[in-house]
């Protein structure tokens, strides 16, 4: 015991003196064995209010968050008691190295120094209040808005162009928030591939916020298989000189990129979805952002069990259950893939009937892999799925309990 009550006292020691000498990034604790209900984790950060700097901690339910503030030394005593009583699992970013403190078996305690996951991390303490003024795109001023149809030369939104300018900005306030829990926020430097760009709304916006509005080094391509809209969006972006934005002709499933922070794909159709959460995974992004649009392939496989063959013999409810199944096992295998996956509505269907997210947050937690394969296997097993592409993708050599799918039949 006094073993780990020394190692402890050494870790928060390591993050008092993070903080004061600036060194601090974030701290994140896990492995939540309290008795509230979907908790999940605490992520602790430094910002700056009227009364002074706070140290900010944020506890991620299963579908909100809500964020405390407390003065530095009464948030760093709440931490203290927080580790190993509620939280088994316990990750410190600075920009000199990272500290793992870990709860194992037998509540034995392990201190770990790790090469730092955020060294060019700026240590700027964020303004609340700024930090709020940040999220959306302003209509004036913006000539890509106006080249875009958004807006009139005067910066008026026009009228048939609302519900896109409200897209945008919803788009844009998720993308903030996402920043935040990845850990791109306090990166520099960032690169982002949007696959299936199209005329480039949310490209566009996605640039003018990362650069001019949160001042990052940021590199932006859209990769677009329409040749017109690709020479359209390049043209646009050198007339109104973002410079790091650019278009390039190709398709999702072919397109070739190297190591991505953050990977975008809003409305690709079908399979295209897929083969854009794979490129993401397979480019090590830390961040997946998607909209799916379509969902044919997995719909054509359905062959439901009894049990549910009955509810899904009217086309538009088979319809509504194929988008969840889909989704569902997307979000499952980017769970496997060693992604924190999240569901959500990205805007009101009152303004367009294509308004789910699913986003994947790189994670280092342990992953599960009995579970998830099993759910997978139990969702395919109901629903009489051979497979679901992006799972062909992942793993083209075999499909999961491959005896159980061969007696699913065709």
């Amino acid at each position: 015991m006094t073993t780990n009550t020394n190692t402890q006292e050494q870790f928060i020691s390591i993050l008092t003196a993070s903080i004061e000498s600036q060194e601090f990034v974030r701290l994140t604790l896990g492995k939540y064995r309290g008795k509230e209900e979907f908790l999940n984790k605490i992520v602790v950060k430094l910002i700056k209010i009227k009364s002074g700097i706070r140290l900010s901690l944020t506890y991620c339910y299963k579908t909100k968050e809500i964020g405390k503030n407390y003065s530095t030394q009464e948030g760093i005593d709440l931490i203290n008691t927080l580790i190993g009583k509620d939280f088994m699992s316990s990750r410190l970013f600075t920009i000199k190295q990272d500290v793992q403190l870990e709860y194992g078996n037998h509540q034995k305690l392990k201190l770990s120094f790790i090469k730092p996951t955020f060294p060019n991390s700026t240590t700027t303490i964020p303004q609340e209040h700024d930090r709020k003024k940040k999220r959306l795109i302003e209509s004036e001023n913006n000539p890509y808005l106006t080249a875009l149809g958004i807006t009139n030369k005067e910066g008026h939104i026009v009228k048939t162009m609302e519900d896109k300018f409200r897209q945008i900005n919803k788009f844009i306030e998720i993308v903030d928030s996402l920043l935040e829990s990845s850990g791109l926020a306090a990166i520099n430097q960032l690169s982002v591939v949007d696959m299936g760009s199209g005329k480039g709304y949310l490209t566009f916006a996605m640039y003018d916020f990362l650069n001019n509005i949160l001042n990052k080094q940021v590199s932006v391509t859209g990769i677009e298989s329409r040749t017109d809209l690709v020479d359209f969006c390049n043209s646009l972006a050198e007339s109104v000189n973002f410079g790091n934005l650019h278009f390039e002709q190709g398709n999702i499933k072919s397109y070739s990129a190297e190591k991505t922070d953050v990977t975008i794909a809003l409305h690709a159709c079908d399979t295209a979805t897929d083969d854009a959460i794979y490129q993401g995974i397979k480019s090590d992004s830390s961040l997946i952002i998607l909209a799916p649009c379509c969902h044919k392939q997995v719909r054509k496989e359905i062959h439901p069990s009894t049990s549910v063959k009955d509810l899904l013999k009217f086309g538009i409810l088979l319809e509504r259950q194929s988008e969840i199944v889909t989704d569902g096992l997307r979000a499952l295998l980017l769970e496997l893939s060693g992604y924190e996956a999240k569901v959500f509505e990205f805007i009101s269907s009152e303004h367009t009937s294509k308004n789910i997210m699913i986003v994947g947050i790189k994670t280092n937690r342990n992953i599960d892999k009995d579970r998830i394969l099993s759910q997978i296997q139990e969702i395919k097993s109901l629903y009489g799925i051979k497979f679901h592409y992006l799972e062909t993708l992942l793993f083209p050599n075999q499909l999961f309990s491959p005896d159980l799918a061969d007696l699913i039949k065709a």
